[in-house]
């Protein structure tokens, strides 16, 4: 497969399945997100119920409902930190366990004040699940792999969110809990079996070490020459080492840094604002204020197999199209949708089936671009030596923008009206559209030093992209001689 002037394996290669295998590996620990996320669904009717044991107030039940997002930013901040002192393997194994602590205190509550501590523990758990998978997939994946790979994460949280959803029309919750806690369990033994990410490797070891690391994830029959030597370079040349407390302070303030993140975060904004998480969250309640004719528990379902099977139509068109055109057009597509609808709700004298299929438009388009581009982007943007503190961080931010578009939500609704808050979606989306156009760079094909450089580089995005090529061509007879040394020393 050719992207510009480079050459890289197709899919159906051995490197490339190999690449895409781990990826399923890692990101079954992105699906324990799903799993949290789905179970208050089912958690609270159960509470609710006659025969339950436990009786939780209104406002006890919605903490149970949103106490994870308020505790993930703890786990998202702590993984990041931890994944860039003491390496991307360990911090996937041990994301799984306040996972597992989680839900079995969960599971042996017995009051709504445990309930309550179990999901908060289960939400430091969400967060550093957030982040640790996308920072391991970006290290190992080749440029053409690596946006297939990292979209996962959107696909295993949809897949937690509707076995969880099958799950709970079978078994009590506390079975659940325990469901879910073994298999937290099982995955905290399983991740500890991965190797480290080559990258990780050369950061605090020796070259020789990243190498072996590097065959891991290409296969024997790769050749990894060129490869490694990019790396070495790069390390080289960006004095990549280990960094001290000060030093890591010093880094997250560089433009290198700021400015991917300035970028991250405004993506963040535009998705939370633009609706895409409330409708995730406020699903029944939407429909039932859209005016549509179809039963919004029905309407709710075809919602979730939307979203899993756009999900899964995403994860392949990464593979041929680029990130920056599969986000102009959601936001575009969510943005026109969005103004039609409001406009349609305002002036509707009847319930049509007509709302129900824009909101599965809506989906279609919010998954190809809000659900999926910024997490794929995020941490190929950031720089090696932060890139876990950062991208900890970033979901932080993305935690916190979600707490507050869903609890503001309501209020909006009832001041503006419905109508006119989904109007007020579409014109979001359709200025995110803008922003997006001219700040986000495109990072398809591109290795993950070259998207380093550009961010070091000061060019506009356009100009980058341009003569990116032409900047590492600079460095090609360097590379050679390099290159010529570790097949003497083969």
């Amino acid at each position: 497969m050719q992207q510009g002037d480079k050459q890289y394996p197709g899919f159906w290669t051995r490197t490339s399945l190999i690449q895409f295998g781990y990826g399923i590996w890692v990101n079954l620990t992105a699906m324990s997100i799903g799993l949290c996320y789905g179970f208050s669904a089912v958690q609270i009717p159960q509470l609710n119920a006659k025969d339950s044991d436990i009786h939780p107030s209104l406002f006890e039940d919605s903490l149970v409902a949103s106490i994870l997002t308020l505790a993930a930013p703890i786990g998202c901040v702590l993984c990041g930190y931890l994944a860039d002192t003491i390496g991307r393997r360990k911090v996937l194994a041990l994301t799984k366990l306040p996972l597992a602590l989680g839900w079995l205190f969960t599971g042996f509550a017995r009051n709504p004040i445990q309930i309550i501590l179990g999901r908060l523990i289960l939400g430091i758990g969400c967060g550093m699940a957030m982040s640790s998978p996308r920072v391991y997939v970006t290290e190992i994946c080749l440029p053409n792999m690596r946006g297939v790979v990292a979209a996962m994460p959107n696909l295993f949280v949809a897949v937690g969110i509707t076995i969880q959803a099958a799950l709970g029309s079978v078994f009590k919750w506390r079975k659940l809990c325990y469901i879910c806690g073994t298999y937290s369990v099982v995955m905290l033994i399983a991740n500890f079996f991965l190797p480290e990410t080559p990258y990780f490797v050369l950061m605090k070891d020796t070259e020789d070490k990243a190498k072996k690391s590097l065959t891991r994830f290409r296969g024997r029959d790769y050749d990894i020459d060129a490869e490694m030597v990019q790396i070495i370079e790069f390390k080289s040349a960006n004095n990549i080492e280990k960094l001290n407390f000060r030093e890591l302070i010093r880094a997250l303030f560089k433009p290198s840094s700021c400015k991917p993140f300035f970028v991250i975060f405004s993506y963040f904004v535009a998705m939370q604002f633009a609706g895409v998480t409330i409708l995730m969250m406020w699903t029944i309640e939407v429909l039932k204020a859209s005016k549509t004719s179809l039963d919004p528990r029905y309407g709710n379902i075809i919602l979730g197999f939307t979203r899993l099977s756009t999900a899964c139509l995403t994860t392949v068109l990464l593979f041929k199209v680029g990130r920056k055109p599969l986000a102009l057009v959601s936001a575009i597509g969510v943005g026109i949708i969005s103004v039609f609808l409001g406009m349609y709700i305002h002036y509707a004298t009847r319930p049509t089936i007509l709302p129900q299929l824009c909101f599965m438009a809506y989906m279609v388009f919010a998954t190809f671009g809000y659900y999926t581009i910024p997490f794929v982007v995020m941490c190929e943007l950031f720089p090696l030596q932060v890139r876990g503190l950062l991208g900890g961080l970033s979901l932080s931010s993305f935690n916190i923008l979600m707490f507050l578009a869903t609890f503001c939500f309501p209020y909006l609704r009832d001041s503006l009206g419905f109508a006119f808050t989904v109007l007020m979606f579409g014109i979001i989306s359709l200025l995110s559209a803008v922003f997006l156009y001219y700040f986000l760079p495109e990072t398809k094909g591109l290795t993950l030093r070259e998207i380093e450089e550009y961010f070091k580089s000061g060019r506009s995005v356009r100009q980058s992209q341009t003569k990116l090529p032409a900047l590492m061509k600079d460095a090609a007879n360097k590379s050679a001689t390099l290159l010529n040394k570790l097949k003497i020393n083969k």
